[in-house]
């Protein structure tokens, strides 16, 4: 462990909307360290309450073969510990051992089996080294897994022991009875052996190695599960979609591809989304580990897509490894409105955000101004402009975060003047202030006095007071979800017409892609008359859907009433709030005319 200096030579590629191999090899040695304190602050909470002394002994004696396994072997050493595996599970045993209790609750190992896992990143030390050994470590659902290596399975008692040794190059694993041999190559799979399998892309003689990890205990992000074992025709298919993403990387983005080959360590596949709504997420326990659904195999833009969705989760990686050596921000109860987002955002969230989706317009700016990549860049560029506007000057930012804002600001500054085609500066229009404004209608409430007087000016006839609107408050939606609705539709249009053209003629839309009704598709389309009618006849009924205002405003607009539209696109929670304070459900459009006026 060593100290690590954040000199602007390191600051400035990290401040940056392109990553830069060297940074990230920075950021790959500061995690070491904080990996290594995480063990010894583990080492240190054993002696508290709730850990039973023989535990404590188990984990000291493992300690010191760890201790043994860096001296004997440091570049395998630092291999393992680096392991996404490694991050997730040091961070949340710490956790676990700084409850009152750190018993197992439900859905929790046993304590001795989280504490055991220190013999078992020995043993993989070992192992990888070719060095001999042998020593005992814990079963965890009858199973013994080495990160980075695999995992061998056993029946009998799911939290016994089994004992590892290496001797002359070979290495078995016995539990119950029962002996695994592991493979000389162990990423292959033997009786009772599981092999971490690889990803392997080489291009132009860059290469990217990624493991696949289907196997591990821990799960990154918690909420996504643990993954199932890929078959082999599944990861066949990822083998081919990260070949192909290769290609598009080092082409295209040759600098941004060295810096993902030295920061990405395991992929952890997640089973399909929905359409054009890949899941992709990252962690801040698991530097390295990228969480990514099955991609839509459109075959012009798969490739893209799918390297877009990597970078963009390397950037995510790349923060967090800052934040760990320099606070962006102190604390901030406010909420912000994020253009990536259904929920509002705290202040770290709305960051990370601006950095992550600042690389996607990148990627997306240097594959021209038509087709996909003319929407996404026009798209999120605009995002980025509206994050960075909130964030600027904002107080609860350090110096560091300060610098970091501002530096995004300055590369991005000209993005907004740069041409893309008509046809994506529309698409991206529409889906932009269609996700605000049905933020807005879902988050925001306007003071239920206000509302009341709007909605006895309009039964009354009189003209609506909007000078002396108050502002409103918000108050999260849970139920908001799908907000996407006209991006997914637009990249759609683009991707797929002709699948595009089915679904526009589907009676429930809907059933097909979740969130679409038919005004949506109208809407896109270009038809916005039809879109206008059917929106004014959701919003006459009742149930109608907050989206639906917004849906409507942008109809109007492009009906030639821009004061109606604004009304709705700017202020829906108004009309939202008017149309719930009345007896009988108002006429959208007349309303929205009376609120203009």
């Amino acid at each position: 462990m060593r100290l690590h200096r954040l000199t602007d030579a390191v600051l400035q590629p990290l401040y940056s909307v392109v990553e830069e191999s060297e940074a990230v090899a920075f950021l790959l040695d500061a995690e070491l360290s904080r990996r290594m304190l995480l063990l010894r602050a583990i080492l240190d909470a054993i002696g508290g309450s709730g850990v039973r002394p023989e535990d404590a002994e188990e984990t000291r004696r493992a300690w010191c073969l760890l201790e043994s396994a860096e001296r004997r072997a440091p570049a395998a050493f630092r291999e393992v510990l680096l392991d996404p595996q490694s991050g997730v599970w040091a961070a949340s045993l710490l956790r676990r051992l700084s409850r009152p209790s750190p018993a197992a609750t439900e859905g929790e190992a046993p304590l001795r089996v989280e504490l055991g896992f220190l013999a078992q990143l020995a043993a993989t030390v070992f192992v990888t080294a070719g060095i001999d050994f042998r020593t005992p470590v814990p079963l965890r659902d009858g199973r013994v897994f080495l990160p980075g290596l695999g995992r061998a399975t056993f029946g009998g008692d799911p939290w016994g022991t089994a004992e590892v040794w290496g001797r002359d190059g070979l290495v078995r694993i016995a539990a119950g009875g029962v002996t695994v041999t592991l493979p000389d190559a162990t990423e292959t799979d033997a009786p009772g052996w599981e092999g971490q399998r690889q990803l392997r892309a080489e291009h132009k003689g860059a290469v990217l190695a990624l493991a696949v990890d289907d196997l591990g205990p821990y799960a990154p992000v918690p909420e996504l599960g643990a993954p199932a074992r890929l078959s082999e025709a599944r990861f066949g298919s990822w083998q081919r979609w990260f070949e192909g993403m290769w290609c598009v990387l080092v082409e295209d983005h040759t600098d941004r591809a060295r810096a993902l080959a030295t920061g990405l360590r395991s992929l952890v596949p997640l089973p399909p989304g929905e359409r054009l709504r890949a899941r992709a997420a990252s962690s801040s326990d698991a530097f390295g580990a990228l969480l990514l659904s099955e991609p839509d195999e459109d075959a012009d833009v798969v490739a893209a897509q799918l390297g877009v969705a990597v970078l963009h989760e390397l950037r995510h990686t790349l923060l967090n490894g800052l934040l760990f050596l320099a606070p962006l921000f102190d604390d901030c109860d406010q909420a912000f409105y994020a253009p990536w987002r259904d929920d509002p955002r705290t202040l770290g969230g709305l960051t990370h955000g601006v950095y992550a989706f600042s690389g996607v317009a990148r990627f997306w700016r240097a594959h021209g101004p038509e087709g996909l990549a003319g929407f996404e860049f026009a798209l999120w560029r605009g995002a980025v402009r509206t994050a960075l506007e909130t964030l600027r000057g904002h107080p609860a930012l350090t110096p560091p975060g300060h610098a970091l804002i501002g530096s995004l600001e300055e590369q991005t500054e000209g993005w907004s003047r740069e041409p893309v085609g008509e046809r994506e500066r529309r698409l991206a229009h529409l889906a932009t202030v269609h996700h605000r404004a049905t933020w807005r209608a879902h988050h925001l409430r306007v003071p239920a006095a206000y509302a009341g007087e709007l909605a006895d000016a309009w039964r009354a006839g009189r003209p609506a007071d909007t000078a002396s609107e108050p502002e409103p408050t918000l108050r999260a939606d849970p139920s908001a979800r799908r907000l996407d609705t006209l991006a997914l539709l637009a990249r759609l249009r683009i991707v797929a017409p002709g699948e595009f053209d089915a679904l526009h003629a589907a009676a429930d839309p809907g059933r097909r892609i979740p969130g679409v009704v038919p005004a949506d598709l109208a809407l896109v389309d270009g038809d916005a008359a039809t879109a206008l009618k059917l929106y004014a006849d959701e919003l006459a009924g009742p149930g109608a859907r907050p989206a639906a205002w917004a849906g409507l405003g942008l109809a109007l607009a492009e009906c030639g009433e821009p004061g109606a539209a604004a009304a709705l696109t700017e202020r829906p929670e108004v009309a939202l709030a008017v149309a719930g304070s009345s007896p009988a459900r108002p006429d959208p459009v007349a309303l929205a005319r009376w609120l203009a006026r």
